[in-house]
């Protein structure tokens, strides 16, 4: 059997792997875990195969032709040479493989392949504008340092601003209240928290309640949305300055901080046509990216 695809889009949080035929027949998706090598190489490649073992059971692929399958991998924390290197070292049942991150196959996606620019806020975040066949990235150089406007910073301002409120230092409200009761009202479980170092999906997780407190006005969570609103307006700029015309917001965050964006920008915003495995099975296709076997 010839002709086989599988485009990967690992997200921080989970990835996701769709198989398809030479004529773009979708054969067979599967979600796994993180597919971020950051979180640890051998975990994350065990959720990238797995998702794709998955995938291509629902396709009826026997084994003997997995050999046969070219996969695209768009992968988050994959912008380094130290994890495009662990990536590409990794065994695969699979045939060639050609290696980008998300960022980078989400735009692909967006566009079918087509100038255009995006931004990911999902767990972390990252710009990309794609143009003339090449590619400017703007952030996405992983959390805690880089990631503005991500559900993993804005999960970390959630629990820094409550822990304040619990010391005195800032003002408590509902917000800091319903959090600092998940951490028993106790600075030393919020230290025990820091101290196993939380992966950024962990710190995502309270995003949802931040978003969920500022439709209640609460002050202290509007102060942290308007903080990375503030972020997002201008990795925007920058993918505007970089030459975007138009520009794909993708990512669980994207869709809560879009009502609280500046109003200059919507002339650039505009609906996806595919999404990021779509990306990673045109760079499969067309062989774009950093090559293993």
């Amino acid at each position: 059997m010839s002709g086989l695809y599988i485009g990967v889009d690992g997200g921080g949080t989970f990835c996701r792997a769709r198989l398809v035929d030479s004529d773009g027949n979708v054969l067979g998706e599967a979600v796994g875990g993180s597919g971020n090598p950051r979180i640890g190489i051998e975990a994350a490649w065990q959720n990238i195969i797995n998702a794709c073992l998955e995938a291509c059971y629902q396709g009826n692929i026997l084994p003997e032709a997995y050999s046969k399958i070219t996969l695209g991998l768009g992968l988050a924390g994959a912008n380094q040479p130290l994890e495009q290197e662990q990536v590409i070292s990794q065994k695969s049942p699979f045939g060639q493989r050609y290696l980008l991150t998300d960022a980078h196959a989400a735009c692909l996606g967006a566009f079918n392949g087509e100038d255009g620019a995006l931004l990911i806020l999902g767990t972390g975040s990252c710009g990309v504008v794609y143009k003339n066949e090449r590619f400017s990235i703007v952030g996405g150089w992983g959390f805690p340092l880089s990631d503005q406007g991500s559900g993993a910073r804005i999960g970390l301002s959630a629990l820094e601003y409550s822990l304040a409120a619990l010391d005195g230092i800032s003002p408590s409200t509902p917000f800091t209240d319903s959090i600092n009761a998940e951490f028993s009202l106790s600075a030393e479980e919020y230290v025990l928290y820091q101290n196993r170092v939380p992966l950024p999906k962990e710190y995502g997780a309270f995003a949802v309640q931040v978003f969920q407190f500022a439709q209640q006005k609460d002050p202290i969570a509007l102060k942290i949305i308007q903080q990375q609103v503030e972020w997002v307006s201008l990795y925007l700029d920058a993918l505007i300055t970089k030459g975007a015309q138009k520009i794909v917001l993708v990512g669980g965050v994207s869709e809560a901080i879009l009502a609280y964006l500046p109003e200059r920008f919507s002339t650039y915003f505009c609906q996806p046509e595919g999404d990021a495995m779509a990306g990673a099975i045109l760079m499969a296709k067309a062989q774009i990216g950093r090559k293993a076997i």
